[in-house]
Parts: structure tokens; C-alpha cells; sequence
């Protein structure tokens, strides 16, 4: 994470009423200090020569004054001044008066700060080189006037002109430093907060995208739960209608042949006592094996489950059926709609194995334990990923013949091997 920070602090706000006094505030006091500086060194001066100066001593107090008076005024408001060329022109100007003029001292000190704020070494030497040049000449300038020579003294006062500047550019340096810090410290919280919300909002978007998903496997299970009912239905309509119509035509037959004998009577009761006691059954099984879509079977030609492994092994799927407890004899005298949901589930198990996993065995046991019939198909999983994508409507339909036969169905994948199991009443 990079963050930017400026090399300055920005100049505080010219709106500011607080801002504006500070300024204010400055400037007056650097007039007051430069005043009682310069008042303190001119009387120095009268003391030394018996208030008799020379001439050019007393020009340069005065002009000691007025550079001090102008720098002091500006110093205050020219902390609203922005970075840039004209700020740093001012300020190295002003801080080159450090050796001019006692009275801007406080002035030029408030100058050096500002520079050393900014932290940039080109200006730190500037700034030295011109408190040094200014100071060595003022005091050139000073010595000539007194008439002397003072070579070392000159440069010890240029020394410790210099040394006084390097104070006010260090503590601008630290200031600096600090603001840095800060301005570091505010745009790594201000970037955490903004990535901390992201993440907010990027977790609130995944929740409702999830739960978008939900819903709409939800819509989508209950779509195909609902088709497969009403394949179902009308399976049950298909299965029973044969029933029904016979008890219509005997019972017709009945009603208006009065010249049917007692036995004949016997017999067409009989025949509808048997349809009706038949789609009775069915009904309250409330199930048919038989789907609607194209290319399946009507029920009284139902695929039975030797069928289908048969057909399943001249298409070269390698599937074995294995019976546990019944035959196919004991299977085909219970009711005809659970062989016929049988039939259809291990038809559904079959195809999903030539799918998924192509060119791997397929067990089926067929059981019977207790009052329940179990049909469990196991096959490995695939190594080679299939092409075909799975809905999952299949294995739903195999679940929804189950329990609407008053049982339930499971899958799924343990240590390589997928097993599919449904179950339902014997």
C-alpha cells in the first residue's frame, strides 16, 4: 500500500479568524522584539562613542530599522503564502536579512523555520550560505566604518551567525518531520477505513449474490419437484384410467341388462370389485413409475429392471444387479406402481453413471430388510473429468418417486466411490 504524503505542510486557512490573529500576532511581536533589540544596540553604540557615532553607524541603524520594520510586517501574513517558487524566494530573502538588520532577526529566524519545514536540503544551504555572505559583509562594512581590520572577528561572528540559523532550520526540520508523520499516520487510517469499508460492502454484495443463488436453486428445485409431480399425476392418470373404464362398462352392463343371470351378475361384480379395489391401490399409493416426456414407455410396457441392465450392457456399460433377500418374482407380484418406480429410479441411476463417471463399474443390489425394499448403486468416481454438466434434476426425481411412495432417497461421494440409495415400503 503506497501513500502519498507531501513534502509541506499545507498553509493554514485565510478564513480562519484564529489563523488571521496568529499572523497578527507574529508580526507585532517581531516589531516589538527587533525594536528593543536595535533601541539596545544603538544605546551600546552612543555609550561606546560619547554619543558622538560615526555617521555611517547611525545610517546603518537606520537602515537597520527600516529592513526590520518591513520584515517584520510581512513575516506574520506571509504564513498563508503556499508552497512554491514565490514562497521560498520570499523567505530566503527574508532570512538573508539575519546579517543586515538586527531589528528582522526574530523575522528571519520565523523565515529559517518555515524553510526548514519544508525539508529540502537545496534550501537548508541556500539559507546558510546566505546568512553567512550577508553577515561577513555587514560586518566588513562595520569594521571599515570603525576604521579597522578585524579579519578574525569577522569570521568568528559570520561562525556564529551561522550557528544561530542552523537552530530555527532544525526545528523546522523536527516540525517537519512531525507533520509528515501525521499526514503518514491520517492517509494509511484514512486508506484502511476506506479498504475496511470495501471489504463492507464487497462482503454485503457476496451475501446477497449467495443468497440470490439460494434462492434461485431453491425456485429451481421446487420448479422440478413440481414438474415431476405433475409428470407423476399424470402417470397416475395414464395407470388408471384402463381400471376406471372397466368399472364404467361393467357396471353399465349392470344397470341395464335385466336379462343377465345371477351368475353372470356374480362374475361382473366380481370383475368390478377387482378394477376398483385395483386403482384404489394406485391411488393411495399416489404414485406411477412412468414419466410423460418423449420417448418413454406407457405403463403397461414399463421397462422392467433386468431390461434395463440388459440394455445397459449391449450399449457397453458395465453394470451388475445383485438380489439380497427377494427376486424378481417376489418384486413383480407386490404392487405394479413400486416395481414401476423401480424400474424408473434404477433407469435414472444407470444413465447418471454413463454421465459422470464413463467406463466404470456399477453395482445395484436390490433388497429387501424388514418391511422396507432398498435399491443401492455404487460406482467409482471418475478420474477424467466428464464432459457432461450436471443439473442434479435426476437424483431429485429419483428423491421425489421415493417419498411419494412413503420412503426417501440419498447420494453422495465417500473415498472415491459415488453411491446412490432409495428406499420404500415393502
Amino acid at each position: 500500500m503506497t501513500v502519498l504524503v507531501p513534502r509541506s505542510p499545507a498553509p493554514p486557512s485565510v478564513r480562519s479568524p484564529r489563523q488571521w490573529a496568529i499572523a497578527l500576532a507574529q508580526s507585532l511581536v517581531g516589531t516589538a522584539l527587533g525594536l528593543l533589540m536595535v533601541l539596545i544596540s544603538f544605546g551600546l553604540l552612543l555609550e561606546e562613542f560619547s554619543d558622538q557615532p560615526p555617521e555611517g553607524l547611525v545610517g546603518m541603524y537606520v537602515l537597520d530599522a527600516l529592513i526590520g520594520a518591513i520584515a517584520t510586517l510581512l513575516i506574520g501574513p506571509l504564513r498563508f503564502l503556499r508552497p512554491g517558487w514565490l514562497h521560498t524566494a520570499v523567505h530566503l530573502l527574508l532570512a538573508a536579512t539575519v546579517g543586515l538588520s538586527l531589528w528582522a532577526l526574530p523575522a528571519a529566524a520565523l523565515a529559517l523555520y518555515r524553510i526548514g519545514v519544508r525539508r529540502r536540503t537545496v534550501l537548508d544551504v541556500a539559507a546558510v550560505l546566505l546568512v553567512a555572505g550577508t553577515s561577513m559583509m555587514a560586518m566588513n562594512i562595520d569594521a571599515r566604518i570603525r576604521g579597522a581590520a578585524p579579519e578574525v572577528e569577522v569570521l568568528i561572528a559570520m561562525g556564529v551567525m551561522v550557528v544561530l540559523a542552523l537552530i530555527p532550520l532544525l526545528l523546522g526540520h523536527v516540525v517537519g518531520t512531525r507533520h509528515e508523520l501525521l499526514a503518514s499516520l491520517q492517509g494509511r487510517a484514512a486508506s484502511a477505513e476506506r479498504e475496511r469499508e470495501t471489504a463492507q460492502r464487497e462482503a454485503v454484495a457476496a451475501e446477497r449474490e449467495a443468497a440470490a443463488l439460494m434462492r434461485e436453486r431453491e425456485a429451481e428445485t421446487a420448479r422440478v419437484r413440481a414438474e415431476e409431480r405433475a409428470a407423476l399425476a399424470r402417470d397416475m392418470h395414464d395407470s388408471i384410467s384402463h381400471h376406471l373404464a372397466a368399472i364404467a362398462m361393467h357396471a353399465g352392463a349392470m344397470a341395464y341388462r335385466e336379462d343377465l343371470s345371477p351368475e353372470a351378475l356374480r362374475r361382473t361384480s366380481g370383475t368390478v370389485r377387482d378394477a376398483a379395489r385395483q386403482a384404489n391401490r394406485e391411488l393411495r399409493t399416489v404414485l406411477s413409475g412412468l414419466r410423460t416426456a418423449d420417448g418413454d414407455a406407457p405403463l403397461a410396457t414399463a421397462p422392467t429392471l433386468a431390461g434395463i441392465v440388459e440394455r445397459c450392457r449391449e450399449e457397453g456399460q458395465e453394470v451388475e444387479l445383485v438380489w439380497e433377500g427377494l427376486t424378481a418374482e417376489d418384486l413383480t407380484a407386490r404392487d405394479r406402481s413400486t416395481v414401476v418406480a423401480l424400474a424408473r429410479i434404477l433407469a435414472e441411476v444407470t444413465l447418471n453413471a454413463a454421465k459422470h463417471a464413463p467406463g466404470t463399474p456399477l453395482q445395484v443390489t436390490l433388497s429387501r430388510r424388514d418391511q422396507q425394499v432398498r435399491l443401492r448403486a455404487r460406482n467409482p468416481l471418475s478420474a477424467v473429468p466428464a464432459s457432461a454438466l450436471s443439473s442434479g434434476h435426476g437424483l431429485l426425481g429419483v428423491q421425489e418417486r421415493a417419498r411419494l411412495l412413503g420412503g426417501d432417497a440419498r447420494h453422495g461421494a465417500r473415498e472415491g466411490i459415488f453411491e446412490v440409495e432409495a428406499w420404500m415400503p415393502w
